[in-house]
């Protein structure tokens, strides 16, 4: 990426922080407040993940007038610069975790337990970034051997430390 291009990244990349803040703070008002347990208001679950989201979301505002000042949100978008930047390969890799994560947050998140929905995510994820057709059998098994020891042992650690530690119930 050449450094004259950073303003219209950082214009871009402010957007995603803004509605990325607004999203979770949407979301962590709805969470459970535990009002009938008389519980504390500085400890319900939704307060960390609002606190994020307000966090980034004032790093985006500061972001985007950051852009703005060194004019990045004149983006000189065309058709033919598009296609260029769809077929570069960390284009490629961008599109795909945004859909693997999509997957995961639409698809797998409630229509089965939150363990098996994050196990699948991390070692499919792995699997996915980490495959090497020119790679030897050997090495390609014992890397996908990693990455579902990876996936059931992060699956595991996240999901006690929401249960456990936060008292989250997850679907």
């Amino acid at each position: 990426m050449k450094e004259k291009d950073m303003p219209k990244v950082d214009f871009i990349t402010s957007i995603v922080l803004i509605v990325f803040s607004i999203a979770v703070i949407v979301m962590s008002l709805q969470m459970p407040r535990f009002e009938y347990r008389g519980a504390n208001p500085w400890s319900v679950p939704g307060i960390v993940p609002g606190i994020l989201g307000v966090s980034i979301g004032l790093m985006g505002i500061a972001l985007l007038v950051r852009s703005i000042k060194r004019k990045g949100h004149n983006l000189g978008i065309s058709k033919e610069k598009l296609i260029d930047w769809l077929h570069k390969p960390a284009s490629i890799r961008l599109l795909l975790t945004i859909l693997l994560t999509l997957i995961y947050a639409w698809g797998l998140i409630g229509s089965m337990p939150y363990i098996l929905a994050t196990f699948l995510f991390i070692t499919v994820f792995i699997i996915i970034f980490e495959y090497n057709r020119k790679e030897k059998r050997q090495k390609k098994t014992k890397k996908m051997i990693v990455a579902i020891m990876i996936g059931l042992i992060a699956a595991a650690a996240v999901s006690a430390l929401f249960q456990y530690a936060f008292m989250i119930r997850l679907p």
